[in-house]
């Protein structure tokens, strides 16, 4: 596609430079914050270095504990560049592997979600139990002194939050997803019960753009009015009624009060974990990096997005709801509930993806205005000062 291989300005920018606009940016009071530097969304040597940083070090969320439910159950997904492969274990928990063969490393599990008893590689007919043990490799008993005991599946840390699976590449992560987040369950989504919405749908899209294009759009809810008429702007929730929430190294979040009471966006009658104004409450969030969140108290939207070039990414994304709202839908009627709520998803990623393009394209060029944020587009600050910081832009 034609805007993910043409050269801009930015493209070769040394590492240095980006570093050195991203530490300036992120050093600036809210008050006088800009954009994200755009040479930081463009530089090839940039993307390479937040793969490192970022990617290979950081928690990033592949899916939901319910969309595995029993032995066996999968789900495979790729963090920059390494094939992960999350499987339900007999005991019921939950492990984490590189998707590929311990022979010459072919990827074992093609499908994005499945199941299976055991895992065999294609090539060699290596067989893997659902623990990433090895169980069988035809004919090495010619190789004196092999043990399938010595080759394993490579295993990979997972934990486990508010109903969201997260995999790290890190031997040995800063922190975990439990520490790092319980402010913010304590405080604002623990009150929702998460882990108890029911999966209903799973997609994955592409999209010409830089993969923080996409943090920068969905952080924001400034652009709901203009650039959502068919779907998130019905919910009709006033620019001023936004509250951005505290600044975190590990997330950021803005929430907003419908009008109603009842109806789309309200807690069903049979809600017991939400009070007050919370059971009309929309919180929008980004689990840094690249795990973004609505949650409403009949709704939950998760994407996960993960970077294929300087200028394309890839975002798995799924839709969750609650099981008092489930259990109002005949079950004739299900089919009909779905495709509905799936053509107004599509709809809703429709109306962002010529604005994630747009900013992608726009930001390419070398002459541009020095940018400004609207109040309530505080996560975006907050999210330039996290990436600054993961990075090595930010103060030492």
């Amino acid at each position: 596609m034609e805007n993910n291989t043409r050269f801009n300005g930015h493209t070769d920018k040394p590492l240095s430079d980006v570093l050195n606009e991203l530490r300036v940016a992120a050093d600036r009071p809210f008050e006088a914050a800009r954009p994200i530097p755009a040479a930081v969304n463009h530089s090839s040597e940039f993307y390479g270095h937040e793969q490192k940083t970022v990617f290979m070090k950081e928690w990033i969320c592949i899916g939901r504990t319910d969309e595995i439910v029993s032995p066996g159950d999968y789900i495979t997904h790729e963090i920059a560049s390494v094939p992960v492969l999350i499987v339900r274990q007999k005991d019921d928990s939950i492990c984490g592997f590189v998707n590929a063969c311990a022979h010459r490393f072919a990827c074992l599990a093609a499908d994005e979600t499945g199941s299976a008893k055991r895992f065999m590689c294609r090539y060699h007919a290596w067989t893997y139990d659902l623990d990433g043990r090895l169980i069988r490799a035809p004919y090495m008993e010619m190789k004196e002194g092999f043990d399938l005991a010595d080759h394993g599946l490579r295993a990979l840390q997972i934990e486990v939050w508010e109903g969201f699976i997260y995999v790290t590449l890190a031997e040995h992560p800063v922190t975990t997803v439990a520490a790092a987040l319980e402010p913010f369950r304590t405080k604002v989504v623990g009150r929702y019960d998460m882990a108890r919405y029911k999966t209903v749908m799973r997609e994955t899209m592409v999209w010409g753009a830089n993969w923080k294009n996409l943090i920068e759009n969905f952080t924001e809810s400034y652009h709901v009015p203009m650039a959502h008429p068919k779907t998130f702007a019905l919910h009709k929730k006033p620019l001023e009624h936004y509250i951005c929430g505290e600044d975190s190294d590990h997330y950021g979040y803005h929430r907003a009060p419908q009008e109603a009471d009842v109806g789309n966006g309200a807690a069903h009658p049979n809600n017991t974990h939400l009070d007050g104004e919370w059971r009309r409450m929309m919180v929008d969030f980004c689990v840094f990096p690249s795990n973004l969140v609505t949650l409403m108290p009949d709704f939950l939207w998760w994407i996960s997005v993960q970077p294929q070039e300087v200028n394309q990414f890839q975002a798995t994304w799924g839709v969750a709801i609650p099981p008092e709202v489930l259990a109002d839908i005949q079950a004739d009627e299900y089919d009909d509930w779905l495709e509905a709520l799936r053509t107004y998803m599509n709809v809703a990623n429709d109306e962002d993806k010529v604005l994630v393009e747009a900013l992608n394209k726009g930001s390419a060029s070398t002459l541009l205005p020095q940018g400004v944020l609207h109040p309530i587009e505080r996560n975006l600050w907050q999210f330039t000062r996290y990436l600054a910081r993961v990075c090595g832009a930010a103060k030492s």
